[in-house]
This record gives structure tokens, sequence and C-alpha cells, in this order.
């Protein structure tokens, strides 16, 4: 390899380096547990343990934790619970399922009222 190739690989890689800086600049925002925790609706502490223990989605730079909005975002879709019926749901669905097929509750009502001409 000549000094000059050298060179122009050292000048692409500069150009990576300052391409790079740019992106992170205007990228994404990194936010502080404690920014995090508010934006998410959690708790500091909550987050800050899921990060260390739970395998929440996070960076780390040293001894400092940060969280992008994409980490944010995936906590909060790890933590979504789906919607469940209650318990009055399932009873009214028993109930309808036990019904026999040819029953309407609207024949079943004894006196009919015709409304006044």
């Amino acid at each position: 390899m000549t000094s000059s190739e050298t060179n122009h690989t050292h000048a692409d890689r500069e150009a990576i380096v300052e391409a790079a800086k740019k992106a992170l600049e205007q990228g994404e925002v990194m936010l502080s547990p404690e920014e995090a925790a508010r934006a998410i609706g959690c708790g500091e502490r909550w987050l800050r343990d899921g990060a260390n223990h739970s395998g929440f989605p996070h960076h780390r730079f040293g001894k400092f934790l940060r969280f992008s909005l994409q980490d944010c975002r995936e906590i909060q879709e790890m933590n979504r619970e789906r919607a469940r019926p209650s318990d009055l749901a399932k009873a009214r669905r028993r109930k309808a399922s036990a019904r026999p097929a040819g029953s309407d509750r609207t024949k079943s009502s004894g006196t009919r009222f015709k409304p006044a001409a």
C-alpha cells in the first residue's frame, strides 16, 4: 500500500467521522433517566431497574444511562397489556350462548302496546 492510498483512506475515514458527527447532532435526542421517565409516565427508579435488570432498551456512555425516543417507544410497547374481557362480559356471553336458538326476547314479552294514532 502506497502512502497516497493511505492518505486517501485516512481522508475518507475523516469524512465519514465528520458525517457521523453531523448526523448525531441532528439525529435522535438522548434523554436522561429522569427525562425519559417523565416522557413515558413512570418512575425513574422503575426505569433504571428495567434497564439494569429487565432488558429495557437503553444506551450507556461510560457511567451515563441514556434513552432514545425509540427506546422509550419500545419500553412502552414491552409493558403494554392487552385488553382482557371482564367477568361481566364473559357472563353475558355464556348467558347468550345458553339461550335456545329460536328464542327472541322481543317476542317473549307479554303485552305489546301500539302508539296512539
